[in-house]
């Protein structure tokens, strides 16, 4: 039943995507600033299991203390699928304790929702989840295909037109028929590709550069990967082949691009045709993802698109010891195109450093390092 509402729901944003593309958020609109400036950052996978960790607090403030963005995008996955004795009002709790954290810093935010939050919907379901971010003044989602996939247009500084688009796109669960996870559905496809339409039009016909977030990475973020050298510091090892890998020469060298583990991503079987959309539409000018907590970098596919992952901003679940992250996107209103982003990372920024996390026990990565030191030994004693 979910599902069917969701489809009409999509079905008539369709027919009046022409009035609501470029609607701003009656509640909460975003505008580049007077030095024509606008600054994202990217939050995810902070997987709150009760109360939420207090490294993860300490490190979403001081970054938004720091960082002064002007929204902060949350890419899914903020309830665990750990979260213990789990109750409508102790999940709704978790996010409100999330939530707080911008509420209180007076800073917009943005939700879209992860694999783990689905898992969660047969006690709190996703529309639930929403109304209870729309108890905070800052929550800035929009009206769109399903309360994690909206659009959210950026206003220029002098108010006459919008520079930027923002994508958020709800990739739902695990998917028992297709294997892996789900990824988008095609009436989020639909609605996507008729939003961008309608963008282009009240755009005196030029598209909106674009970018997106969404929690499970699109199948393409496998062309970043190539065969890796067993035990060498830029490799890791893939528990599911058995087989070493690295990333390669689509993916500048860069301390801040690292990479633990495969793409979790939609199955490689099968197509969602949302990839397909963006080279259709030709708007996408980044679309950047979480879930693959050990996961840091960015690169170009061959058909020219910007992928990147922001690490795992919390410290409930697995991670890469002190290299949680959160992303950063500034954006020029006269140049959108040439955005820049970058990570910040937990350690950096507090001083606090460390390699190894007790939930980092948990991670592929902890398999990778346990067998580089193996491969370093064996080297030696040869």
């Amino acid at each position: 039943m979910k599902k069917i509402i969701s489809i009409m729901l999509c079905v008539l944003m369709a027919f009046s995507f022409s009035v609501i593309a470029f609607a701003e958020n009656e509640k909460l609109p975003l505008q580049f600033g007077e030095d024509g400036k606008f600054k994202i950052m990217q939050v995810n996978d902070t997987q709150d299991t009760n109360n939420i960790n207090k490294k993860t607090v300490e490190f979403l403030k001081a970054a938004l203390q720091s960082e002064e963005p002007d929204l902060v995008v949350i890419v899914g996955d903020m309830l665990s699928d750990s979260f213990t004795f789990p109750t409508k009002e102790r999940l709704s709790d978790g996010l409100r304790v999330l939530a707080e954290i911008f509420n209180d810093a007076k800073v917009p935010f943005a939700v879209t929702y992860g694999n783990h939050d689905h898992q969660h919907e047969d006690i709190l379901s996703i529309e639930e989840m929403n109304a209870v971010f729309e108890e905070f003044e800052y929550f800035c989602n929009a009206q769109g295909c399903d309360p994690g996939t909206f659009n959210l247009p950026v206003l220029s500084s002098d108010g006459t037109h919008y520079p930027l688009n923002i994508y958020m796109m709800d990739t739902h669960n695990k998917s028992e028929k297709i294997g892996g996870y789900e990824g988008v559905y095609p009436e989020q496809v639909e609605w996507y590709k008729n939003t961008s339409d309608a963008l282009k039009v009240q755009n005196n016909g030029e598209v909106v550069p674009s970018l997106l977030f969404q929690h499970i990475p699109v199948k393409e973020m496998h062309q970043f990967y190539q065969d890796g050298e067993k035990g060498a510091a830029d490799s890791f090892f893939n528990i599911n082949d058995g087989n070493w890998y690295a990333l390669n020469d689509k993916v500048a060298v860069s301390e801040e691009n690292f990479v633990g583990e495969p793409p979790y991503s939609e199955p490689k079987s099968h197509t969602t045709g949302q990839y397909e959309a963006w080279l259709e539409k030709g708007d996408i000018i980044g679309a950047f993802f979480g879930h693959d907590h050990i996961n840091n970098f960015v690169g170009v596919t061959d058909e020219g698109i910007t992928l990147g992952y922001n690490g795992g901003s919390g410290f409930a679940a697995y991670g890469s010891g002190d290299k949680r992250s959160v992303r950063i996107f500034e954006i020029d209103e006269n140049d959108v195109e040439n955005y820049t982003t970058r990570s910040v990372f937990y350690g950096k920024l507090t001083g606090d450093e460390f390699d190894f996390y007790p939930s980092d026990l948990l991670s592929a990565d902890s398999i990778t390092k346990l067998l580089r030191i193996f491969y370093t030994i064996f080297f030696f004693l040869k």
